[in-house]
């Protein structure tokens, strides 16, 4: 009936698939957990995480070497033998004893795309992880909060808000999509799996069933994931050829749009050059602005698409 899948890259998962494991067993359905090791560099974790070995119903593969995201992905789901997949990441943790029951009533259904949403946990933490957090709290949180309770917004948000951290999707259509592996690194795989579901007139559902998000990265790897992903918007700009869907769908991108049709992109690029110093001072400290973070991406994405990179970052 299910199948569980979490790829794993540094992160011991043996409570959060002990946890699951216990819930799937409870409800009696006919289950399986299969993880993936995306060729983690960390030692320790790849010993504990041997120990998942032992549970039943439980297997782990791993790579010798590192695939990303959506390669991960759609290796677990070739691996799958349940009509439905339920997609988590690994630096997850369950909030209550009803996270596989809320979803059991969706696999009885066809074609079927169900998002639960993300939560963060009410302790801040250090300075040096309060940017990841603080925008966690802000956006994801909030985002998934509306639209499992809000029908008008859970309409207007139904695409841009479509997040691969922990959703069901029924296993026929997810094959007629699948992840795009045109993105090797991270970010805005999600992205396009949701506009590609949009295309073919998909409905997804948004419900009230989060996951606790507990790798809050420090700021300076989250800064650096953040441009990886910025960079994966270059590379869908240059190489998607929906490019209308993207500045649909992307906030991102329908800012730089705005820029392009005024010829503001290299005031931008230039304006980028001389704050860039100043807004790292700001989101590196106790209080960051998600404005300036916002501004931080935007000068960056400018920075990348910018025919004259001719300045060192």
């Amino acid at each position: 009936m299910l199948s569980i899948l979490i790829p794993i890259y540094n992160c011991d998962t043996r409570q959060l698939v002990q946890t699951l494991h216990q819930q799937a067993l409870s409800t009696g359905i006919e289950y399986e957990i299969l993880l993936l090791d995306d060729a983690s560099d960390n030692e320790n974790v790849c010993h504990i995480n041997q120990q998942l070995k032992n549970l039943p119903s439980v297997t782990l593969f791993e790579l010798p070497t590192t695939a990303g995201r959506a390669v991960a992905r759609n290796f677990l789901a070739g691996q799958a033998k349940y009509k439905h997949l339920l997609f988590l990441d690994c630096d997850t943790e369950v909030v209550d004893d009803n996270y596989i029951n809320r979803y059991i009533p969706y696999c009885n259904k066809k074609d079927i795309v169900v998002c639960g949403g993300i939560a963060y946990k009410q302790e801040q933490p250090s300075q040096n992880a309060k940017l990841r957090w603080i925008y966690g709290k802000k956006y994801e949180e909030k985002m998934s909060k509306a639209n499992a309770k809000n029908e008008t917004k859970r309409a207007a948000n139904e695409i841009t808000s479509f997040s691969s951290f922990n959703f069901l999707i029924d296993k026929d259509l997810f094959w007629s999509i699948r992840f795009n592996e045109l993105l090797k690194n991270y970010g805005h795989e999600d992205t396009l799996l949701g506009i590609e579901l949009q295309k073919r007139n998909y409905h997804i559902t948004h419900i009230d069933n989060p996951l606790y998000h507990i790798g809050i990265d420090d700021t300076d790897t989250y800064l650096n994931k953040t441009e990886k992903g910025v960079e994966n918007l270059k590379i869908l700009l240059n190489q998607y050829p929906d490019r209308d869907s993207l500045i649909k769908y992307i906030r991102l991108l329908k800012f730089y749009h705005a820029l392009e049709k005024t010829h503001s992109v290299g005031f931008v690029r230039v304006l980028y050059r001389f704050t860039r110093s100043l807004m790292l001072k700001n989101l590196r400290s106790k209080h960051p602005n998600l404005t300036i973070f916002n501004l931080y991406k935007l000068g960056y994405l400018c920075y990348l698409m910018s025919a004259k990179k001719n300045f060192d970052l």
